[in-house]
């Protein structure tokens, strides 16, 4: 599964897709009139219609693009261009450009910009604020229209996820889901459990697998399945293929996940069971660095099985025996309450709930 980034664009839109690429949305307003300082900015070719009024401001018409809308809160939500442009699967320069014509479009400076530092303005805050409404009105208006309509389901599906649920998890429910709707598009933002949970809590994603649980009061939680946990070791270890009594893992080091990981949260709770002090823990980014670590003999870690099951086989790493094997931990289903889903994903989230599907 890519990185922070995407299954997205694997699949060629089709004449039905629900996608808002290329979709303009017309909007009527009010702006003063342009200071000296506002000549940068530039005048759209798209407003139509300029009519002077006794208060000093010109009534004006807006053709608000609502891809370039989209790619902009994605730049605002990932913190930057590249990391927009590595999510959305384009170059930068497209990225930029989208950004650059927006600012034309609604003749306002949107984001300041020099090599140290990226800061939105009050006007892009103020943009993105209404503009997710914005987006969330036009989907529910194709979401209608897809309703009402006989043609076969399509459109993009968006999701967010945590490294674990994408190893696994994730991929088998989208392999079932795209075989019965293969006019769907797939968007799928993979980052750590804390950034995750967040963009579902501000309307950034609609929902998210995460490993885990989340008890925030603001999310619906529910677990669709369990991941069966191992604990592994250099695979020429003494301990190698071994049953092994925790305390005997007292002297060993403990590789961990980054902060702000769910897997590290877990980890840590077994290094206290295990009674593996703090100055024995070392943290990596990133699941494959933990594997790497862990092959070379750097420590023992514990990840899910469908994550080193593929490493156990290959001899790479071995496994550690214990006589109470490690819980198995949920995958759960995180979503806020009071949204209704969109049909593409009312449908995947019925797939889900199938208990079959991961």
């Amino acid at each position: 599964m890519p990185r922070r980034g995407q299954l997205a664009g694997q699949r060629r839109r089709r004449s039905g897709d629900r996608s808002l690429a290329g979709r303009d949305l017309r909007i009527r307003g009010q702006r003063h009139h342009e200071r000296p300082g506002d000549a940068g900015l530039g005048r759209s070719a798209r407003r139509s219609r300029r009519a002077r009024t006794g208060s000093g401001r010109e009534d004006l018409a807006v053709t608000l693009n609502l891809q370039r809308l989209q790619t902009f809160i994605r730049v605002v939500d990932l913190g930057g261009v590249t990391a927009a442009a590595r999510a959305l699967g384009i170059a930068q320069s497209s990225v930029s450009a989208a950004v650059s014509h927006l600012e034309t479009d609604v003749a306002a400076r949107l984001i300041e910009r020099d090599a140290r530092r990226f800061q939105v303005t009050d006007a892009g805050r103020t943009l993105v604020d209404h503009g997710r409404a914005l987006l969330a009105s036009a989907d529910e208006v194709l979401d209608g229209v897809a309703r009402a309509r006989d043609a076969p389901v399509g459109g993009m599906l968006r999701a967010g996820a945590t490294t674990t649920a994408t190893e696994h998890a994730l991929p088998r429910a989208l392999a079932g889901f795209l075989t019965s709707y293969p006019d769907v598009d797939v968007d799928v933002v993979v980052a750590r459990t804390e950034h995750i949970v967040a963009q579902v809590i501000d309307g950034a994603l609609p929902f998210a697998l995460i490993a885990g649980v989340s008890d925030d009061p603001r999310l619906v939680c529910e677990p669709i399945a369990m991941e069966q946990q191992a604990v592994i070791i250099a695979p020429d270890h003494l301990l190698a293929g071994q049953r092994v009594d925790p305390a005997t893992l007292h002297g060993t080091r403990l590789l961990l996940r980054e902060r702000g990981s769910g897997t590290r949260e877990h980890q840590l709770r077994l290094a206290e069971q295990w009674q593996i002090p703090a100055a024995q823990h070392s943290t990596l980014t990133g699941t494959s660095a933990i594997l790497a670590a862990v092959s070379h003999g750097l420590g023992i870690t514990c990840l899910s099985r469908s994550v080193v099951e593929i490493h156990l086989r290959a001899g790479a790493v071995a496994e550690i025996e214990l006589p109470t094997p490690v819980p198995a931990r949920p995958i759960s289903l995180i979503r806020r309450p009071n949204r209704t889903p969109h049909l593409i994903e009312e449908l995947f989230l019925a797939h889900l709930k199938k208990g079959s599907s991961v």
